[in-house]
Parts: structure tokens; sequence; C-alpha cells
């Protein structure tokens, strides 16, 4: 309609069209990278949820390892999830995270650049502190604790160990805000419903409503989960069928008209694992020859939750990359990123206050990471991406 309205006006179309979102806003951008190819000579897609009925059950996964863990109940009489992992908790995993795993990009600057190292590195049954028979104080972590949020990060699984969704990377953004809304709240209140009533198929009875976290706990990974992909009756296409691209490593048609992707993802994003989409990126670029960084990169964003907060650089722009990409032939190596410190227009409360004013840092693409190579910490010219 755009494109029409735009001839209506001038006589003539757009020379380009460009789409981009984050979130489910990602998820359309990776389909119509697939499907509407012809419609777009660049596409930026952020967080993107482009397999969001996994998602939604990976989310429930989660609540119900905390479940086991927690020590209240709300007042609708289920396991209060919050109890589960306390704040406290959480930044005490992160400050162990960072303990193993700050300098491995060549600088203690309280960002893990190097996700994939930081896996090898940080192991949370030996670097965080068990708890005694005392019992939980924010300093330890508990036996049954432990195997709760290992199996939050290693990702939602059938009773025979089948994955069902991918598995997170361990990050200093566990600490994050974000990242709690998304696992101890949203899991229970919000995924439940788009579970029960746009992917699952036949939709469920609109009486559970009246329980959406109870049915959250109870969600049978065995059974219910296939549900996802089925059709029934009125029903004659599937979630996942609607939902995610066709195909996602063929990306042909795209890169055939010479037009451009760009994905970005935090990597402490707690609702779409960036594991998930590092994984596509590998798999599309095998599709592509081995190399797929002349059509579609790919940016992770250190620290950064869903879309945006937690101890991180997440002020950046993709679009303007993107233009001069797909206009002037000039690939993007490096995208810069600020931290939106006390001093920024839109403040972060997240970024920690010894980080500096105006820390920049730049967003390497694919598998580079960036780092350190001297001089200022806060610039994002003390960085090369390698």
């Amino acid at each position: 309609m755009a494109k029409q309205v735009i001839k209506l006006a001038y006589g003539k179309g757009p020379d380009r069209s460009y789409f981009e979102g984050c979130s489910n806003g990602g998820r359309h951008a990776m389909v119509a990278a697939a499907r509407s190819f012809a419609d777009y000579d660049g596409i930026v897609a952020g967080d993107p949820g482009f397999h969001l009925p996994k998602a939604a059950i990976g989310q429930m996964w989660s609540a119900q390892q905390l479940a086991t863990v927690a020590t209240a109940k709300t007042s609708a009489g289920i396991a209060d999830i919050t109890t589960g992992l306390t704040t406290t908790e959480r930044q005490l995993i992160a400050s162990k995270i960072i303990a193993k795993c700050d300098s491995l990009d060549g600088v203690a600057d309280g960002m893990v650049q190097d996700i994939k190292a930081c896996q090898a590195n940080f192991n949370l049954a030996t670097d965080v502190p068990t708890c005694s028979s005392n019992g939980r104080d924010g300093t330890c972590l508990t036996p049954a604790q432990k195997q709760a949020v290992g199996n939050v990060f290693s990702g939602a699984k059938s009773s025979n160990g089948s994955a069902l969704y991918a598995s997170f990377p361990y990050d200093v953004g566990v600490n994050g805000s974000g990242w709690a809304q998304w696992k101890q709240s949203n899991s229970i209140s919000l995924d439940p419903g788009a579970t029960a009533f746009v992917f699952t198929s036949p939709p469920q009875s609109a009486s559970i409503l009246s329980s959406i976290g109870a049915y959250a706990l109870n969600f049978n990974m065995d059974t219910d989960a296939p549900k996802i992909f089925a059709a029934s009756g009125a029903y004659s296409e599937s979630s996942w069928s609607f939902m995610t691209p066709p195909n996602e490593t063929d990306l042909s048609g795209l890169r055939g008209r010479g037009a451009k992707l760009i994905v970005y993802h935090g990597t402490s994003d707690p609702v779409f694992s960036s594991n998930d989409t590092t994984d596509w990126y590998q798999r599309l670029s095998t599709a592509s020859g081995g190399d797929a960084s002349n059509f579609a990169r790919l940016y992770t964003v250190a620290g950064m939750n869903h879309c945006s907060g937690g101890p991180t650089a997440d002020q950046f722009d993709m679009l303007t990359p993107m233009v001069t990409w797909v206009e002037q032939g000039q690939a993007p190596d490096r995208v810069i990123a600020t931290a939106r410190d006390t001093t920024n227009a839109i403040p972060n409360s997240e970024v920690p206050t010894d980080w500096g004013v105006g820390r920049t840092r730049p967003l390497c693409a694919y598998p580079k990471v960036a780092r350190y190579t001297g001089a200022d910490v806060n610039s994002a010219s003390s960085f090369t991406c390698s």
C-alpha cells in the first residue's frame, strides 16, 4: 500500500524499499527475506523470533524448572517462580560469569564479547558456590537451583532428551530486569496464552484463561509440544507452517536480486536464543557455498536482553549501514553501539556506573569478535574485529 501511495503522489514507485523489525518484527523480517524478497532491497531483523512457537514452549520449560525450586506460592496457588531465582542470585551468577569470561576479549570491562569462549570457560556447577546446610543467603545456589538453572540454559527438552528449542548462552545479562521479565513473568502469563490459542492446533478451551499459570506449569513436553506442528479440521495449517520462513536457509531469491539482510541479536536475550540465530547463520553460510557475508550478516550484542536493556551498549543504527551497503556497495564490517549511561537522552539504568561516560563498542560481523587493542577502554576505536 505504501508503494502505491508513493506512486500516486510522485508518479513513480520508490527507488529502494527497506524493512526493519525486532522481536516478532524480527520474525516478520526473516519471513520477508524468504517469502517476500522481491519487495525489499534491504531487510534488518533484530532478535528475531523466527522459531516463535518453539520459543514459547521454551519459556514454559523455563517456568517449570524454576517452579521446582520456588519457595513460595502465588495468590492463585501455584509456584511463585520469582522465588526460584532471586535478583541477588541472578547477580551472583552474573558476577561469576564476569570473573571467568570478562578478560577473554583482552580487557576486563564488564562485557563478554567472546561469548563462544565463555561457554567453554564458565561452569555453573563449579564456578558458583554451592549452598551449605545453612540454606540460601544470596551468596550461593543450592544443588537443586543449579540443576534448575542449568536446565533453563540448556533449553527445552522432551522426556527422552530431544531438543524442543535451542540452548541459551551464559552471559552477564542474566542480571537484567528484561531477563527476569521474560523468564519469570511472561513465561507464566504471556507465552502460555499464545501457545494455547495461537500456536496449538486445535486451540485450547477458553476455560484455561482462569488458570493460565497452571497451564504453563502442567504443559507436557511430550504430548503438548508437538501440537505446534499439527493441523486439525478447520485449522488446516499449523502455526509452525505459517509463522516461520518456508526454507530459512534458502535465501537464493534475496541474494539473486542483490538485496541484503542484516540480523542482530542480544547474547542475553532470554526469550529468543542468540544460539538459535547463530546456528541459523552457520547453516545459511553452509547452504550459500560456505560464506553468506556477501548478502547476509549477523551481529551479536554483548549483554543485551530482548531487543534492548541489560548491562550493554544497545544504542545503534543498523538502517544507515544497510542503506550504504545496498546503495553504495559497502558492506558493514562493524557497527558502532553506545551504552546509554546517565548522560544519554534515554538512559539505561542497567549500564554500570563504573563504565564511564559515552562508552562505545563495535558490533562485529559474526563470527568475528571485538577484541581490545589498547588505549581508552570506553572507545570503540580501541577494539578490533577479529
